[in-house]
């Protein structure tokens, strides 16, 4: 049945279309191998770094370890957890999102400490804090618990939107102590509300961690050398989120992939029709060029070749393929070899279909 069309013609102009059709073969292939081990790669480098920033002694790839803190030394410890209640905000394009969480320490000794008068939400900004409850009973043991709004600055990895997966962290810094002052120790009990809902998005698992930061700066203290470094015990909470399904994939691509339908369909026209021959083909290009505008409005500024350009070139190279096929088909049919060109037709419609549907198949499954 895929041969068919050829069965009249010559050996000779057997071996010429197949020899098209396998350049066209290879080319996709070079395309599908290099986009979907592009994709592949992001997807284990993005794994990698979520695993490493709740690793306690880990660094991402491509950052410095986090310094250790002495062994021993006159600082406080203070258990520290949250309690995610709801993302009210999440834009990508704008590389934020906001979020209310409940915080609390406990602690023995001194009832002054007050941790949680200081804190710091880093790479964030606390949009209002209140203090629930403050507990210091007689045995030494102190409680506080807060409830915090607050928007923190993420600079999402797009490179697999729109069937990616995201980890969002708070960061939680004392803002004046230092860890040869105070240490935190992350409280087991931490937890996320069965409420909590991002649209588009799967809640996929929440853990927690303290590590070590470093500051690359003394901050101008006199009271330590100007070449020192400030080490801080920082806790991280972290919410792990992956798209629902393709819904949303298929709905950014749905203006593409009819473009694309619309080109494969030109090749059912005969040569001799020039103007509906290329006239679709050509409206299609436009069609792909907006469809691949309106995707990356949807994204950040940024110089990085993500999911989203992979399939607008896959699709934009399918329709200059099957304009150059068209080209191909008319030459010959000018040349009054009508079967040669509607052989050539037919097979570079299969050939040019399968392998743009196993291109846009294969690449984002490898992202997923």
């Amino acid at each position: 049945m895929f041969l068919s069309p050829l069965r009249n013609l010559s050996h000779e102009k057997k071996q010429r279309v197949l020899t098209y059709s396998l350049i066209i073969a290879a080319l996709y292939t070079l395309i599908i191998v290099f986009s979907a081990s592009m994709m592949y790669h992001n997807r284990a480098l993005s794994d990698a770094k979520h695993k490493m920033r709740m690793s306690p002694t880990g660094a991402e790839p491509g950052r410095t370890p986090p310094d250790p803190l002495p062994a021993t030394g006159n600082y406080a410890t203070v258990k520290i957890g949250t309690y995610v209640e709801d993302v009210d905000n999440l834009s990508i394009k704008d590389s934020m999102w906001s979020v209310n969480f409940y915080i609390w320490f406990t602690w023995q000794g001194d009832a002054k400490l007050d941790p949680g008068g200081k804190l710091v939400v880093v790479d964030g900004v606390v949009n209002k804090k209140e203090l629930l409850e403050d507990y210091h009973g007689k045995d030494g043991s102190n409680y506080q618990r807060y409830r915090i709004s607050a928007k923190i600055i993420k600079f999402f990895d797009t490179a697999r939107v729109p069937i990616e997966d995201h980890m969002l962290n708070i960061y939680v810094e004392d803002g004046s102590r230092d860890g040869t002052k105070l240490r935190y120790v992350a409280d087991e009990t931490s937890n996320i509300s069965s409420r909590l809902n991002i649209p588009g998005f799967k809640i996929t698992g929440y853990s927690n961690v303290v590590k070590t930061h470093t500051y690359k700066s003394s901050y101008g203290d006199p009271r330590v050398s100007p070449d020192s470094k400030k080490v801080f015990s920082q806790y991280i909470a972290a919410v792990r989120i992956k798209r629902i399904d393709f819904g949303f994939y298929l709905k950014i691509f749905l203006s593409l992939f009819a473009a694309l339908l619309l080109t494969l369909s030109s090749f059912f026209i005969k040569p001799s029709d020039v103007g509906p021959r290329f006239a679709l083909p050509t409206g299609a290009y436009f069609g792909a060029v907006a469809n691949t505008y309106l995707a990356n409005s949807l994204l950040p500024t940024s110089g990085s070749f993500g999911l989203v350009d992979h399939v607008a070139g896959v699709g934009l190279f399918t329709i200059f393929i099957s304009i150059a096929a068209a080209l191909l088909s008319s030459y010959y049919a000018r040349m009054e070899d009508k079967e040669l060109s509607l052989a050539l037709d037919r097979i570079m419609f299969q050939v040019v279909g399968i392998c743009c549907v196993a291109a846009n198949i294969i690449i984002p499954w490898c992202a997923r």
